[in-house]
C-alpha cells in the first residue's frame, strides 16, 4: 500500500484510490477531477514528458519510504478522505 500511496501522491490528487472510501475497494482507481480540469492535462503532459526522457518515467527507482515522499502521501490521504 505504501507504493500505491506514493504513486497517487505523484499524481498530485488527480488520481484517487478507492481504498480510502467507505466501503473500501482497493482495486479501484479513478480520475478525481472533471474532464475540463487543467490538472488532468498537466498530469498527462508530465507523464508523457517523463516517459520520453531517459532516466525518468516508468521503471525509475525512487526511495518510496523516504520521509519527504511518505509525508506527501500522508497529506494526500488526509485531503482525499476529507472530500
Amino acid at each position: 500500500m505504501l507504493t500505491v500511496r506514493d504513486i497517487l501522491a505523484d499524481c498530485e490528487g488527480v488520481v484517487r484510490g478507492d481504498g480510502d472510501d467507505d466501503p473500501a475497494d482497493e482495486s479501484l482507481f479513478y480520475i478525481d477531477r472533471g474532464p475540463d480540469d487543467a490538472s488532468v492535462r498537466a498530469l498527462a503532459d508530465r507523464l508523457r514528458r517523463a516517459e520520453a526522457t531517459p532516466g525518468e518515467g516508468a521503471g525509475v527507482t525512487v526511495d518510496v519510504p523516504a520521509p519527504s515522499r511518505r509525508d506527501r502521501a500522508k497529506k494526500l490521504v488526509k485531503e482525499q478522505r476529507a472530500s
